[in-house]
């Protein structure tokens, strides 16, 4: 139990007082420690609930700690958190101060910004099936893979998908994500089916020369798997249908992206420069899980 009296509690404290009740009885009345009791009838003498209100909220008012949210940091975290969508961790890392600060402020209405702002702040809904992801037989199981491409120690083990929009059926984004450095990039591409999308991941890869792997779902984009192998000389490996647990830097750099490109809005309307600009403050975050480095950093050491 807090030892911050209520103002109904202090309110029986004085009407206890005025029919000669003992401080021992009043905190038995009250369940309280008598030495809570004794220390709040000396704060007000005679006492008076109201007084005694008052007085112990200004107490609380001096000793609270001086906020240290000044206005360059209020302007730095919406920026960041608003604009590049940083998450509060890697924000407060930049600050040297604890996230669950941030996450205070917020809940405090100090920044412009809302929870909604964060990552993971929504429900995620299951997609409708629109024939997109029906999945075929062939090609390399992940099985396949070698086992030290878990474990994220080799450079050059990409993982590629697609986003689209919505239910409509138009362009989509192939993202492309490379394992040990969580290097994040983003293509438009002019379709969804495999005609569109082989050419675009052959002409990035082909600026890669230490390109090791490609893992991909099972989706009918990837389905000229073998026209890729032969114009790269890559194996590519398929995940196990509905398992994005094993693409799981795509998916969750998708998700980031996502704040950005929402499903409902058309890819067609997404223009060079803002995929430019998306790339850049995706890869040029510091991550806690490179040790403060950005994806940028750790993918320019390797090629």
């Amino acid at each position: 139990m807090s030892s911050i009296l209520s103002s109904h509690e202090r309110s029986v404290i004085q009407t206890l007082l005025e029919v000669h009740y003992s401080i021992r009885a009043i905190a038995r009345f009250l369940k309280r420690s008598p030495t809570t009791i004794a220390y709040e009838i000396k704060r007000v003498s005679p006492y008076n609930a109201e007084i005694a209100k008052h007085l112990a909220k200004e107490n609380r008012q001096r000793r609270g700690r001086r906020n240290s949210l000044t206005p360059e940091i209020a302007a730095f975290l919406n920026q960041q958190l608003g604009v590049y969508k940083w998450s509060p961790e890697t924000a407060a890392h930049e600050l040297g101060i604890a996230f669950k600060t941030i996450y205070n402020w917020i809940d405090d209405g100090l920044l412009s910004v809302g929870l909604s702002d964060l990552p993971d702040q929504g429900i995620r809904r299951k997609r409708s099936h629109d024939g997109r992801h029906r999945v075929f037989a062939h090609g390399r199981s992940i099985e396949q893979r070698q086992k030290s491409v878990a474990l994220r120690q080799e450079f050059g083990h990409f993982e590629v998908d697609t986003m689209q929009s919505g239910k409509t059926r138009g362009d989509v984004l192939v993202t492309i994500t490379e394992r040990l450095s969580r290097q994040h990039i983003i293509r438009h591409v002019s379709g969804r089916n495999s005609h569109a999308v082989t050419p675009a991941i052959i002409q990035f890869f082909s600026g890669i020369k230490n390109a090791k792997s490609i893992t991909v779902d099972h989706g009918r984009e990837f389905a000229k798997y073998d026209t890729i192998e032969t114009a790269l000389g890559l194996p590519m490996y398929f995940a196990h249908p509905y398992s994005p647990e094993e693409r799981g830097s795509n998916e969750v750099l998708n998700r980031y992206v996502r704040r950005f490109i929402p499903k409902k809005r058309k890819i067609e309307t997404v223009g060079t420069q803002e995929l430019n600009q998306l790339n850049h403050w995706i890869n040029d975050r510091p991550m806690k899980t490179l040790n403060w480095q950005s994806p940028r950093q750790v993918f320019l050491q390797h090629v």
